[in-house]
C-alpha cells in the first residue's frame, strides 16, 4: 500500500523521554514553592480548529494520492502549501537541531529550514504515491497539557489492514499547527529525525545537514516510479 513504508520505517524504532521533578524542604525556613496555575482547559473550539487542520492535511494527502497525473514532483508541488501550513516547521527544525540551533548562523539556519521543509514534503510525496482505496478517520481529540492538543487518528487500507498516527498540535499566535506525530501511539517522528541527524550534526553542523537532506531528497525523485525525474522539486 501507499503508506506502508511508513509503517516499516517506524517498525522497531521506540523512543521515550522521562523528566522527573522532586524536591524535599530541609529546614523549616525553606519556603515552599508556590501553588501551580490553575489548568487551563482547552475550548470546544480549540479542539474543533485542531481537528480541522488534520482533516484538511488528510484531504490534501487524499487528492494528491488520487491524481494519477502527479509524479513525485507534482505531488511535491501540490503538498508543498499544505505541509508549511500544517507544520510548523520552524519549531521542529530547532527542537530536531537540538544545541546546533544557536550554533548556527542565520544563513546556515535559513538554508536549514528549507531543507528540512522540503524533506518533510518529499516524504509525504513519496510515502503516499497512489490511491488503493485507503481512508482516513479521525479517533478522538484531546487536550494534551495547557497549550497541546492531540488529534488520533487512523489510516486504513483497501486490505483492512490499520497505521494509528497521533498529531500532537500546538497554539502558535492563535493558529494550531502539527508539531510532531506519533506512529502507532508512541514513536515520536521529531525523536526519530533527532537521532538520525545526530551524528551528521556532530561532524558538520548545520550546513552539513542541510545539504544531507538536500540529496536525500533529489535522491527520492529520482527513485520516483516511471523513470527519474527532476530534483528541482521548488
Amino acid at each position: 500500500m501507499a503508506f506502508h513504508r511508513l509503517k516499516a520505517a517506524a517498525a522497531g524504532i521506540l523512543t521515550g523521554v522521562l523528566i522527573a521533578f522532586s524536591a524535599a524542604a530541609q529546614q523549616q525556613d525553606v519556603p515552599l514553592p508556590e501553588p501551580a496555575p490553575p489548568q487551563i482547559h482547552q475550548t470546544q473550539a480549540s479542539l474543533d480548529a485542531a481537528k480541522n487542520v488534520v482533516e484538511e492535511f488528510h484531504k490534501t494527502l487524499l487528492s494528491a494520492m488520487k491524481d494519477s497525473n502527479l509524479g513525485f514532483e507534482g505531488r511535491f508541488k501540490a503538498l508543498s502549501p499544505a505541509v508549511n501550513e500544517t507544520f510548523n516547521i520552524p519549531f521542529m527544525a530547532e527542537i530536531t537541531s537540538g544545541i546546533y540551533w544557536n550554533r548556527a548562523s542565520e544563513d546556515e539556519r535559513k538554508k536549514f529550514l528549507a531543507a528540512f521543509a522540503d524533506m518533510s514534503t518529499a516524504t509525504y510525496a513519496a510515502r503516499f504515491r497512489n490511491y488503493t482505496g485507503e481512508a482516513f478517520d479521525i479517533l478522538g481529540v484531546q487536550e494534551e497539557g495547557r497549550n497541546s492538543i492531540v488529534v488520533r487518528a487512523e489510516i486504513t487500507d483497501s486490505d483492512g489492514g490499520h497505521t494509528q498516527l497521533n498529531y500532537l498540535l500546538r497554539n502558535f499566535n492563535g493558529l494550531w499547527q502539527v508539531v510532531d506525530i506519533y506512529f502507532n501511539g508512541s514513536i515520536s517522528e521529531l525523536a526519530v529525525r533527532k537521532s538520525d541527524y545526530s551524528s551528521i550534526l556532530k561532524n558538520g553542523g548545520m550546513s552539513a545537514l542541510a545539504a544531507a537532506l538536500n540529496a536525500k531528497v533529489a535522491e527520492m525523485a529520482a527513485e520516483a516510479p516511471g523513470g527519474k525525474e527532476s530534483a528541482n522539486v521548488r
